[in-house]
């Protein structure tokens, strides 16, 4: 794993002006054997290192103890602003950052435990939040699941929350599941927006409104 850290990074220096976008998939070639395929394409620092934890915890068949391990570390990370500063501190030696992190997580899966400390060794604990947000991506994806949000200014009727369902159902895979989350937002006024993965759609009153506005200033000017 660490090796394959520092293949990745030698390898996005190399990449120049062409971008993080596959850097991924090197970094899963890196750690060497089999390629292990990553589920979705993710970016930047967090993403670099979460598809290498996923690729390790894959070949090791680790994966769904990683998961649960991971969540559990996550939960205490959210709700314990003592490790949260910690771990973002920036003032601590990367050593004392590493003894700290291999007692906290002496019990884990080798994996994850080795993960850490890797990140502690390249001074990246920082970007922990992004790592694990990246990470849960890859795992919906390894898993079929599509997120989407709906939001409104009211509930939906049952009958309504079908119906946008049922046209929210086109943006995914036949084998994926779609699942929809409503939310209440008065600023939008009326109307609806719907974010399915990384798509879009803007229903909402207040976008019509900022396109008559736009429209009116063009008009004037």
């Amino acid at each position: 794993l660490r090796h394959a850290l520092r293949t990745g990074r030698s390898l996005a220096a190399q990449a120049g002006r062409r971008g993080m976008a596959s850097e991924p998939h090197r970094l899963a070639d890196a750690l060497g054997g089999s390629k292990v395929p990553l589920p979705c394409p993710v970016y930047g620092v967090g993403g670099r290192y979460a598809s290498a934890l996923y690729v390790s915890a894959s070949k090791a068949n680790a994966l769904d103890k990683v998961v649960e391990e991971l969540k559990t570390f996550q939960k205490a990370y959210e709700s314990q602003e003592d490790l949260k500063r910690f771990i973002k501190d920036p003032t601590l030696k990367r050593k004392t950052k590493a003894d700290a992190m291999m007692k906290i997580m002496k019990d884990s899966n080798p994996v994850l435990k080795n993960f850490t400390g890797v990140m502690c060794d390249n001074g990246r604990m920082d970007q922990i939040e992004h790592v694990m947000s990246e990470f849960t991506k890859l795992m919906n994806a390894h898993n079929k699941q599509v997120f989407a949000t709906v939001t409104t200014v009211y509930p939906l009727s049952a009958a309504d929350a079908e119906a946008v369902r049922e046209a929210l159902q086109g943006f995914v895979k036949p084998d994926e599941t779609l699942n929809v989350d409503q939310v209440i937002d008065k600023e939008i006024l009326g109307g609806m927006v719907c974010a399915v993965g990384d798509k879009r759609i803007d229903l909402s009153v207040l976008s019509r409104v900022k396109q008559l506005q736009r429209t009116m200033e063009n008009a004037i000017a």
